[in-house]
């Protein structure tokens, strides 16, 4: 599996296989809910191979290193359990996959890509069986399909068992067919003819207008101007800009007909987003510069160290009821990490931006837009990241999974650019 492309797709989908009987409710069968823990140690094993067995990217090792002193000098000085150490590995953990993907692969990734393509297409048809059993037995099969939003009250979250999850893979799979280059020869989409290539983004975009997802609703509608105007040359590019500016109005209008009064309900002191903001901003302030330490805010190893939330009388709708914490408390990724490293936080988000600039694979480039896929992927990890934990869920993974298909491992390679330029 080491440097076999078919090894990591393989491993891959028996993942995510496990991961939706994990949410099933039907039966009960708790340590399918690890698999894709175990998916990511052995990446991370894989990755102590790749430094000791073939040069590695300096710059990424070093930050990494840098990051976890730095998280060893909050614990100290915040006098917090030196077992939150490992909240920043926990952060960083896809960044792990990314690094596996983009640099032990010696293979041709456009092979890659193509298996990836075919396995979000696979889990997209699958969906559709199970988005219509959220409607016809709303929380037998998948549970919170009945939440009080969407057409009758229920908003479909699929085998995902979670509208944030499906909307979130639904974008993903649209942001990644919207990159895919048309090929005049084959009159092709990569791998997709015309009818195909719109059936599938048509497809995508109904679901997630189902789950009543605002934010991923509202990312997909950037996403496509973006992508119409990248596409868009010369005086078309201007024509496209110049109806995109004209239609803009209509198009807001539209969505507040649609979500506006949603949006109006949530906006208050009472929403639970806001109050999350509002403790990580007293947080910040007073542990400035440097940060309240891994695992003490907003983060899953804060549920075993509380001080923080007891210090700030952290409201209890967002540490939950009872001797368990079930609130969501990590609800507002880059929030938290502003909360728990202070000013280092500009650090954690340099080692989440490696990605999006680092060498391009050029037998990628030559079939999908590489530029254009990491900027629509880039809005959408910033737009769900203020508003849901998406480093650390099921999306997250598929996403640094995506990414490192996109690098180049052979970064000064120029006879590879020569052959795809």
């Amino acid at each position: 599996m080491l440097k076999s492309y078919r090894g990591y797709i393989c491993f891959l989908a028996i993942t995510l296989v496990l991961f939706f009987i994990s949410r099933q409710s039907l039966i009960n069968i708790p340590f399918i809910t690890y698999s894709k823990h175990i998916f990511t140690l052995i990446c991370l094993l894989i990755f102590f191979c790749c430094c000791i067995a073939m040069p590695v990217k300096k710059n990424f090792i070093f930050t990494f290193i840098i990051l976890i002193i730095y998280s060893f000098f909050l614990v100290y000085k915040n006098g917090i359990p030196i077992i939150n150490v490992f909240q920043t590995l926990i952060t960083l953990k896809y960044l792990i996959v990314y690094y596996v993907i983009a640099y032990a692969i010696k293979h041709r990734k456009n092979d890659l890509l193509k298996n990836f393509t075919i396995l979000l297409t696979m889990i997209l048809f699958v969906s559709i069986f199970f988005v219509l059993s959220d409607y016809l037995l709303p929380n037998v099969i998948f549970p919170l399909a009945k939440d009080g939003r969407g057409l009758g009250g229920i908003s479909p979250g699929s085998f995902f068992a979670s509208r944030v999850l499906y909307s979130g893979f639904l974008l993903l799979y649209s942001i990644l067919l919207l990159s895919f280059k048309y090929d005049r020869h084959s009159k092709k989409y990569f791998i997709y003819n015309k009818t195909s290539y719109w059936s599938l983004l048509l497809l995508a975009f109904i679901l997630i207008i189902l789950t009543f997802s605002r934010k991923e609703l509202l990312i997909l509608i950037v996403v496509y101007g973006c992508s119409f105007i990248y596409h868009s040359k010369g005086v078309q590019r201007f024509f496209s800009l110049l109806f995109i500016f004209i239609s803009a109005p209509f198009i807001v209008y539209i969505l507040w007909l649609l979500i506006g009064e949603s949006i109006q309900n949530n906006l208050n002191e009472g929403y639970v987003r806001y109050k999350i903001f509002f403790y990580a901003a007293e947080i910040f302030e007073y542990y400035f510069p440097f940060g309240s330490g891994p695992g003490t805010y907003g983060t899953v190893m804060s549920k075993f160290y509380t001080v923080i939330y007891s210090d700030f009388k952290v409201d209890k709708a967002i540490i939950g009821w009872g001797d368990t914490i079930d609130g969501p408390i990590f609800d507002l990724f880059f929030v938290s990490l502003v909360a728990e490293y202070g000013m280092g936080f500009l650090l954690v988000l340099y080692m989440i931006a490696q990605p999006f600039y680092a060498a391009k694979d050029y037998s990628v480039d030559a079939v999908i837009s590489i530029k254009l896929l990491r900027i629509n992927i880039l809005l959408m990890l910033v737009g769900i990241g203020f508003m849901v934990p998406i480093m650390g869920n099921m999306v997250g993974l598929l996403v640094f999974f995506l990414l490192g298909i996109l690098t180049s491992r052979n970064t000064f390679n120029e006879n590879i650019k020569k052959t795809y330029v």
